[in-house]
């Protein structure tokens, strides 16, 4: 009788075992789960956010045109003009423009005078002028852009290349 006894706590004590060690896999496994479906919305949530970040570059490089064909009308008002209503008017549109862009992530890459960098510079032509130093931006023919650390726009500039 005893016997049957021990079988049966013995038979209690091992399921008991079973069933945490079957409890402690199953804790084990949603935890798991858990982490990957976080680290999935963390992807995704990443990815979103970089396809909203394409999406504006490219929508603000569509506009830069409009911008540089805006700034080069300005550019021809005539000076004794300057002071006109009309032309004091197209000023703070430009001004307008200048903070959308700005406001929207754009930010103008530095290029007169800079080192000519091939990450954020196209050489569109080269001066040879020994009075200055060798890959220095010279002129800046059309400004470059970038978008949250991203080029969008190289700016196009003149070289000295002694």
């Amino acid at each position: 009788m005893h016997n049957k006894k021990d079988k049966k706590e013995n038979k209690d004590k091992v399921e008991k075992v079973n069933f945490e060690v079957q409890a402690a896999a199953n804790l084990a496994g949603w935890q798991k789960a858990l982490a990957d479906y976080q680290n999935l919305q963390k992807e995704m949530s990443k990815r979103l956010s970089d396809m909203n970040d394409f999406v504006a570059a490219n929508f603000l490089l569509e506009l830069l045109p409009i911008f540089d064909n805006y700034q080069i009308a300005i550019s021809h008002v005539p000076a004794k003009e300057k002071k006109e209503a009309w032309a004091v008017g197209l000023e703070h549109i430009l001004k307008l423009w200048e903070s959308f862009l700005t406001d929207h992530g754009l930010s103008k890459i530095k290029a007169l005078g800079e080192q000519f960098d091939p990450n954020l510079h196209e050489a569109v032509g080269q001066i040879n002028d020994k009075e200055k130093a060798d890959q220095i931006i010279l002129e800046e023919k059309l400004a470059g852009y970038t978008s949250k650390d991203r080029v969008i726009r190289p700016a196009k500039v003149i070289i000295n290349n002694n």
